[in-house]
């Protein structure tokens, strides 16, 4: 049953993530050791006590550095994966350092041409579960696959952007595109060609069960869309001038208002269920960090799924204006060297209309969106 598809994390991050960055990009991801006094996993801080910290193939914080043959070392990434007490709940990118330019008072004579290479940490809240799939360690549901792989598009964005100012590094991008690298990376988690690098032996031995998930992606689709739009018109009125202020407009639209009774009235509105009695938006926490911007959530799932239908999906590929070479590798090095000089590397240092037409080889198109073809 697809409710009991399990994957292991060590597989998903030597296998799955490692082999992902080095085929579209050449880039190596090495695990390397961490002093405990960079750790920020351990009960007492600079301590040598490993029992405090899960290490290497653990619970704990892991540190990986990365390589490029031709282009040298691009930054370090941590990976926080598991919950602990006092730990922030939900999955995200946090960015430790920029990359940039150093200024040259700060750069020696020899070192003047070197960047600064950004530091960021991944931070999910993974099930620790160790049951043995196949390899041991912790296992995953097709879902926190999905979730990780989509942090780590945020990463990517960060570690492979070389800007001039750090205010511009990486997802230091418009609020409207910089969610397009990690629902591009989503996309992974439902090709079968990198499934299969990932996948427990009992599921490769059933290729009815990845053909099955697959199949599954679409299945509540329509609802999902509307309640992401129901979310952007939520947020939409709480930080525009649509949302009523003043006792007078209190007293005539008192159920636009009051934020609960106006949420319930936007479910019933675009005919999605809701719960009464509850106020789920108040842990939303997107609606602090974005404030207006939420629809750019599903505005980059529109650029992610066009950039993968044109240049990255196998059967569906598109053939535009001089790129009449079509591949057979979801994980192509040609079409990941595209995404990486003409998009990821800029960060949010050039206009995102540019660096898509660059990546797609026209404008950005809609129907792509809604053509599940």
């Amino acid at each position: 049953h697809l409710s009991d598809l399990q994957f292991n994390l060590e597989k998903l991050v030597q296998k799955g993530m490692t082999k992902l960055v080095e085929n579209l990009f050449g880039i190596h991801m090495v695990e390397v050791e961490m002093s405990p006094y960079e750790r920020w996993d351990i009960e007492h801080a600079g301590t040598d006590d490993e029992s405090n910290h899960g290490g290497k193939n653990g619970d704990g914080v892991r540190k990986f550095e990365f390589h490029h043959d031709e282009e040298g070392p691009l930054g370090t990434m941590y990976l926080d994966l598991h919950p602990r007490r006092g730990k922030y709940v939900h999955a995200a990118h946090f960015t430790i350092r920029c990359g940039c330019k150093p200024r040259p008072q700060f750069s020696s004579e020899n070192k003047k041409k070197q960047h600064q290479l950004p530091i960021v940490a991944l931070v999910c809240n993974l099930a620790s579960r160790s049951d043995d799939i196949n390899t041991g360690g912790a296992i995953l549901s097709h879902g926190e696959v999905e979730t990780l792989l989509h942090e780590f598009g945020h990463a990517l964005h960060s570690l492979l952007s070389r800007t001039s100012f750090q205010h511009l590094s990486g997802t230091r991008a418009p609020i409207d595109f910089v969610e397009t690298p990690s629902h591009f990376m989503e996309h992974f988690a439902w090709e079968p060609q990198f499934l299969r690098l990932i996948a427990p032996s009992s599921m490769l031995l059933d290729e009815g069960i990845l053909s099955t998930l697959v199949s599954t992606r679409y299945a509540f689709r329509g609802i999902d869309v509307r309640t992401q739009i129901l979310y952007a018109l939520f947020d939409q009125a709480l930080f525009g001038t649509f949302y009523p202020h003043g006792q007078q407009q209190q007293q005539q639209n008192p159920s636009l208002y009051h934020s609960t009774q106006f949420f319930a009235l936007l479910h019933q509105q675009h005919n999605v269920p809701y719960a009464e009695g509850t106020h789920w938006h108040t842990r939303f926490g997107h609606l602090v960090t974005y404030g207006a911007g939420y629809y750019g959530y599903l505005y980059s799932q529109v650029f992610a799924l066009d950039i993968w239908k044109t240049r990255f999906a196998v059967a569906t590929s598109d053939v535009v204006a001089g790129d009449d070479d079509k591949h057979d590798d979801v994980m192509s090095r040609r079409e990941g060297t595209r995404l990486w000089k003409d998009m990821l590397i800029h960060g949010g240092g050039k206009d995102p209309n540019v660096m898509l037409r660059d990546v797609l080889g026209r404008a950005p198109n809609v129907d792509t969106f809604f053509d599940r073809a």
